[in-house]
């Protein structure tokens, strides 16, 4: 074939090469007692294990993949503006949309609490909003004695017994509808009493029976509560049970909301957990509860008033009357972020979660964000050169002590069966080290200084080991279809420039050779940083200092630079922005669209 017959055009379509550097890790993390959503409910962050299942943005369960001790740290609570709270620390990320990007239509970005505690505000507006989850998948999964719904809108009766009050005749047909086999029920005008089908002064209606095994028989308004049981129910479930409590007691405030009231305050808990787990917003306002007769006051119950809003579609009526009023919202309620404030120094963790948008639900169903952007990356396995992976799941080799333990797990990668997407390299700068140890063995030394004569010829022969490494990546990307992906630590060296004044900039932690190596073969350098710009103040006999300040209302986020500049070494062939946030669906975006770009 002519050599000019085998000209291609257009961009390859093989996985991506990176390296990714940046500064060692910056401690995203929660305290150890901050609770946690599981399948089966919250517990204590502390509690968490590698394999353990949480729930994610989606309301599914995720296994964690990773567990990181960050020791102890200055810990702050984030509050919200239906009251929700939880803790975390000043380098934890959030996902947020500012003020700026909900008037752009932008979806938002990653950013640590730092940057969100120092632009808490746009003008008079709160900025940062985070998303809710959705409906909660849980896993109990126990027998149910009475129907959701029925449960529901005897809850909302004020006193106990067998009848439950409410005159519309489409929920008197249902609750004869919803009650259970072998008992039946008998309309009066304004209620419904149910009874035992067949008359005997030894056997209490199913009904009662059920009631007393959830120990709900004698409760009175202000002692009700919802059985934990219904609580971590189905979605569809907790759904009825909502309906129920808003046909008997609720009513809707305007389109997408509504109204319950409730004397007990337990009740009122369980009923914000409730709406809460199914996507939706509550907010609790306690009133005294006061009469006047005859010209005199009387204080009674205080009424705990909760007010719900689902954005998401669900529908938390179901009677004729209340589903006339339901709609959808006039306006987007936003969970957004109303204070943050220091509570003190606490043990800390952070995990790492298998979910695609590395978020997962912690105090009262918030949204927060897990580590790191190589564990976001698809079905990834992990080639640790140093002990700073936590507790990393089967998804990692063992801690390779060695060059030939790097090797053996590269070539196992190419020759042996798996479905793998990706392989990390976790660090460069700790694989270097090995490689030096390889070199200094070869030849006989202690120092990679001193090998074959020394000046300089150790770091060439390293060289040597780094093109097997290389050589070993390209076949995985070639025959195996995996992603490379070479993470590394960064330093502050000297750049001398030939055509303007010498300055510091950032590379990767690398000998100049290694870096110029795996810089040429990668598809893209990506630089992790935050945006700060420095401001010069006086700092006394004519001298000045210079301190670091976010950009703007949103600076001081995470981001990954793509295009080199004084500052650092950057590149990438693909036509990125040269400021992506740092998480791995926007890299996966942003390389899809220049893809799409440049295809045009």
């Amino acid at each position: 074939m002519p050599p000019l017959d085998t000209i291609q055009k257009g961009r390859e379509n093989k996985p991506p090469r990176l390296l990714i550097y940046g500064q060692e890790g910056v401690g995203k993390a929660q305290p150890l007692d901050a609770r946690v959503l599981t399948p089966a409910g919250f517990v204590p962050m502390g509690e968490i294990q590698v394999g353990s299942e949480i729930i994610g943005s989606d309301g599914k369960p995720h296994k964690v993949l990773g567990i990181y001790p960050q020791g102890e740290k200055e810990v702050f609570r984030v509050t919200f503006r239906d009251g929700c709270s939880t803790e975390c620390c000043d380098d934890h990320l959030w996902f947020t949309q500012t003020r700026g990007e909900r008037d752009r239509k932008y979806p938002g970005s990653v950013r640590t609490l730092r940057t969100i505690r120092n632009s808490i505000r746009y003008g008079t507006h709160f900025n940062h909003a985070v998303p809710r989850v959705a409906p909660v998948e849980f896993k109990r999964n126990e027998p149910l004695p009475l129907k959701p719904w029925l449960l529901g809108i005897y809850l909302a009766e004020g006193c106990a017994g067998s009848c439950i009050t409410n005159p519309e005749k489409d929920i008197q047909e249902k609750i004869i509808a919803c009650i259970p086999e072998g008992d039946k029920g008998t309309v009066h005008e304004d209620d419904v009493k149910i009874t035992k089908a067949v008359n005997s002064s030894n056997i209490h209606s199913r009904f009662r029976a059920a009631l007393r095994a959830l120990d709900l028989e004698d409760k009175i308004s202000d002692s009700k509560f919802i059985p934990g049981k219904y609580l971590y129910s189905s979605v569809a479930d907790r759904l009825d049970l909502l309906q129920g409590l808003c046909d008997g007691d609720g009513y809707v405030v305007k389109p997408g909301s509504v109204e319950i009231c409730t004397a007990s305050p337990q009740m009122a808990k369980d009923i914000m957990f409730l709406i809460r787990s199914l996507g939706g917003s509550a907010v609790c306002t306690v009133r005294t509860g006061k009469y006047r007769k005859d010209g005199e006051l009387h204080i009674v119950k205080d009424s705990h008033r909760i007010y719900g809003v689902f954005t998401n579609g669900l529908v938390p009526v179901a009677s004729k009357k209340q589903t006339g009023k339901w709609g959808a919202p006039e306006w987007m309620i936003r969970n957004t972020i109303r204070k943050v404030e220091s509570v003190g120094m606490k043990v800390c963790q952070c995990i790492i979660i298998d979910a695609l948008d590395s978020l997962y639900v912690t105090d009262d169903f918030i949204l927060t964000h897990n580590s790191t952007i190589a564990a976001a990356a698809p079905n990834p396995i992990f080639v640790p050169t140093e002990d700073g992976l936590g507790e990393i799941d089967c998804a990692k080799f063992p801690l390779a002590r060695s060059f030939s333990d790097v090797q053996s797990a590269l070539t196992a990668l190419r020759d042996e069966p798996h479905d793998f997407q990706t392989v990390v390299l976790d660090s460069a700068d700790w694989l270097e080290r090995l490689i030096w140890d390889q070199v200094c063995a070869e030849f006989g030394v202690r120092c990679i200084e001193k090998a074959d004569g020394g000046f300089g010829k150790g770091y060439v022969h390293a060289l040597t080991h780094w093109r097997k490494v290389v050589s070993l990546l390209d076949e995985l990307r070639n025959k195996r279809g995996m992603i490379a992906l070479i993470i590394a630590h960064s330093k502050v060296e000297r750049f001398e420039d030939p055509e303007n004044a010498a300055y510091d900039r950032y590379t990767p932690r690398l000998h100049k050779h290694a870096a110029s190596l795996l810089s040429e073969w990668v598809d893209a350098v990506l630089f992790a940083t935050r945006r700060f710009r420095i401001q010069k103040e006086n700092a006394g006999f004519s001298g000045e200092r210079g301190i670091a300040a976010p950009i703007g209302a949103d600076g001081g986020e995470r981001i990954l630079r793509t295009v080199g500049s004084p500052a650092c070494i950057a590149k990438n062939r693909f036509g990125l922005p040269s400021e992506i946030p740092l998480s791995w669906a926007a890299f996966i975006e942003a390389y899809g669209k220049a893809g799409a770009s440049g295809a045009k």
